[in-house]
């Protein structure tokens, strides 16, 4: 670096620790000292210019990648509460379930049963979503 852009450099890094935290003058500092490498034929107005447009650049892919693990969370906690409530609609028709195995014995599926008893999954006040789960969980029991 120039001795004049060293001066004005070290200027503007004197400012910026009056009104930044640490930190970020050493985050600031390091990115001026990587645009000066890169480009330097600009003049320190112009790179403390580009190291601002980059942080603004970060600041905005920092928040879509923040509102992105946002809405991952939600759909996971989402999922989440669909499965504890088909297990719980679950629970409660345990008793008709075992009642219907009972009565068609030999069936392999819950599916089965059901088809052979005439009635459906709706019928039971359970989903086609929660018999995929009474059959998973019928499965892990044999």
């Amino acid at each position: 670096m120039t001795d004049q852009f060293d001066a004005e450099f070290g200027g503007i890094l004197h400012s910026a620790r009056e009104v930044l935290p640490e930190g970020s003058v050493l985050r600031l500092e390091d990115k001026l000292r990587q645009i000066h490498a890169e480009r330097p034929d600009l003049d320190v107005p112009e790179v403390v210019s580009m190291a601002f447009d980059v942080f603004d650049g970060e600041a905005i892919d920092a928040r879509i990648d923040l509102e992105e693990a946002g809405a991952r969370v939600d759909a996971a906690a989402a999922a989440e509460a669909a499965h504890s409530a088909s297990i719980e609609r679950i629970k409660e028709r345990t008793y008709e379930l075992d009642c219907l195995e009972s009565q068609y014995p030999g069936r392999a599926t819950m599916a089965e049963v059901l088809a052979d008893a005439g009635i459906s999954w709706a019928y039971l006040g359970l989903t086609e979503q929660d018999g995929i789960l009474v059959e998973e969980i019928r499965r892990g029991m044999r």
